[in-house]
């Protein structure tokens, strides 16, 4: 197995990566994926992989694409001008997991973040997928930043909800 920079000719296993990732993570998103999604992300990873401050890397065995990871280099902060190699779309296929792959993936983009001078590499996972929780934590990665989500329905009741009982508490 060797880990390499992404060429055109990936595409169609990077689209087909990505297609699986969404099918795992499909009962934890959020926001529903857009009409063409696939075919967009295609356009993005092509266009990606002449960008010098981005890594599109696959993991490839005899010839067959069994892992990828995307990194950009980014300011991941609005109080500093410290740069950080955001890391995403970590995926190797079901079949092929807890083979190392993954953390073959991780070196190349550690070596991507050394190779641009970055002092941090940032990434986010759904809370609920375990596995990668625990895949993430065994490599050092600790949480620092919780981004929570309620849609604009249940919050209105519930804040309505809670003007009724502080209504009710102030005729009391």
């Amino acid at each position: 197995m060797r880990v390499r920079r992404a060429t055109p000719g990936d595409l169609s296993s990077l689209v087909a990566l990505f297609q699986e990732l969404d099918l795992v993570q499909r009962d934890w998103r959020v926001f529903t994926p857009r009409p063409g999604f696939f075919d967009e992300v295609g356009r993005k990873y092509r266009a990606a992989m002449s960008d010098p401050d981005v890594l599109v890397a696959v993991a490839e065995d005899r010839g067959e694409v069994v892992g990828m990871a995307t990194a950009e280099v980014r300011t991941p902060s609005r109080f500093s001008d410290e740069r950080a190699l955001e890391l995403s779309a970590v995926i190797v296929r079901t079949d092929r997991r807890r083979e190392g792959i993954g953390r073959a993936l991780v070196r190349e983009a550690l070596r991507f973040a050394r190779e641009h001078d970055l002092p941090w590499i940032e990434l986010k996972t759904f809370a609920p997928n375990a596995a990668a929780s625990d895949f993430w934590e065994s490599l050092g990665f600790t949480a620092r930043v919780v981004q929570l989500t309620a849609s604009a329905r249940s919050l209105e009741a519930r804040l309505r909800d809670d003007a009724r009982r502080s209504t009710a508490r102030s005729q009391v």
